[in-house]
């Protein structure tokens, strides 16, 4: 009872005073507070208070533990989103698999590296850890590639070692010797597109 009046009190005085507005009960997405139904009828308090709360499974506190302290501040409570998921990297068929079993958390960002002639659905390159899991799923499918065998360059040839070319990569051209390009250079670079290679490269004589 004398707890609760020296909450009152110190509302009251906070208030005359023009002070910020108190802290009501904060409302932990998947975790909550300790003690959780004894604390409520005290609630609002005023700034400086802070509580003990934990996290449910799958789920961390920013400081990376399954419990941590709410601080009521005057913008409110800290932090501002107490639980956040824990994402795992799952093993990456037709992948690198750099990070397979590594921990991230809700907010990370990761570049996602697949074997050539895979990609990541919707031609995007990157996964987020959200407050729902993976965003897209970490999987490699099978996506549009280009090879060296479906062109042939008359007077001229791809210079590169590489074989298979992926959606929007490029690959250079050389040009024979005593020949040029359309442009007059001895060289230049073609895309691999959705329907193809985006030119028929053409050397032509100096």
């Amino acid at each position: 009872m004398l707890l609760l009046i020296n909450i009152i009190l110190t509302l009251w005085v906070s208030r005359a005073n023009g002070q910020v507005r108190p802290c009501h009960f904060p409302d932990i997405k998947h975790g909550g507070l300790y003690y959780e139904s004894m604390r409520r009828p005290y609630f609002p308090v005023p700034v400086g208070k802070y509580f003990s709360y934990h996290c449910d499974e799958s789920f961390e506190t920013p400081s990376g533990s399954y419990w941590d302290y709410i601080h009521c501040t005057q913008d409110g409570w800290s932090p501002a989103v107490p639980c956040l998921r824990k994402c795992y990297f799952p093993y990456l068929e037709n992948g690198y698999n750099e990070n397979n079993r590594r921990k991230f958390v809700q907010g990370n960002s990761i570049e996602v590296a697949c074997h050539p002639g895979y990609g990541l659905p919707n031609e995007q390159t990157t996964v987020n850890c959200t407050e729902n899991g993976w965003s897209p799923p970490p999987r490699c499918i099978r996506v549009k590639t280009c090879s060296k065998s479906n062109i042939d360059i008359e007077n001229g040839f791809i210079s590169e070692s590489q074989y298979i070319y992926a959606l929007n990569k490029q690959a250079k051209y050389q040009c024979k010797l005593g020949y040029i390009t359309a442009d007059g250079e001895t060289s230049g670079s073609i895309t691999c597109r959705k329907n193809g290679w985006s030119a028929q490269p053409t050397c032509i004589s100096k």
